[in-house]
């Protein structure tokens, strides 16, 4: 982890940003203190395979009052609505 004063970070953003981005915590310092941390983002992926979705779903549950209420507002059918 490295710090960087309040005046770098103003003229050397995007620089401080790509240390950033390739893994590096900064610490910003107003003064001499410390008063932010910058850290990178977890990245999340794009896309991810069969059975981690199933995993995931099995794992969830969804809010009961919010499946009842959807179930009270949804018909049972569609037959009323008109072909295309």
């Amino acid at each position: 982890m490295s710090e960087v004063a309040s005046r770098e970070l103003r003229n050397n953003t995007r620089g401080i940003l790509e240390r950033v981005a390739a893994g590096e915590d900064v610490t910003i310092t107003v003064g001499g203190r410390a008063v932010a941390k910058v850290v990178p983002l977890e990245r999340r992926p794009r896309w991810i395979d069969r059975r981690a979705l199933f995993d995931r779903l099995e794992t969830a549950q969804a809010d009961a009052a919010l499946s009842a209420e959807l179930e009270a507002l949804l018909p049972d059918t569609t037959d009323d609505l008109d072909p295309l």
